[in-house]
């Protein structure tokens, strides 16, 4: 069985990348002594982006914090405070809107029941058609 030159080449080109057993050093596998200087360079430069990234959005996070805690100084309140008196207020915009659509649906039977329309009982009762 004799290989051509471009499949010795090739088989050359594969054993270069395979991992060799070394059994002096203690470790399984050794990447093969052949390799291109330089060639985990790219790994390295991206580690310290990397690296760098993280330190800048660490010291964004730490001054976001410092301004958050300056102002809950400057309001005295403090988030859960905040976030406490924002439920209530949506808690009473829902009753409102309740009360609203039950008024809304008052008003349309009062219309029927007089045979008039919704906005004729507005002007009744002198209330804005925009309320």
């Amino acid at each position: 069985m004799d290989a051509s030159p471009s499949k010795r080449k090739q088989s050359s080109d594969v054993s270069s990348l395979v991992l060799e057993s070394d059994n002096t050093s203690g470790t399984l596998f050794e990447p093969h002594t052949d390799h291109k200087p330089g060639l985990f360079e790219p790994c390295k430069d991206r580690k310290h982006e990397l690296r760098t990234a993280i330190a800048a959005a660490t010291s964004e996070l730490d001054a976001q914090r410092a301004r958050r805690d300056a102002l809950e100084q400057q309001s005295g309140l403090t988030v859960e405070r905040a976030r406490q008196l924002s439920d209530e207020n949506i808690d009473r915009l829902h009753r409102y809107n309740d009360t609203k659509d039950a008024a809304q649906i008052l008003f349309g039977k009062l219309a029927e029941l007089k045979g008039k329309t919704v906005k004729d009982i507005y002007a009744e009762y002198d209330i804005d058609l925009d309320d």
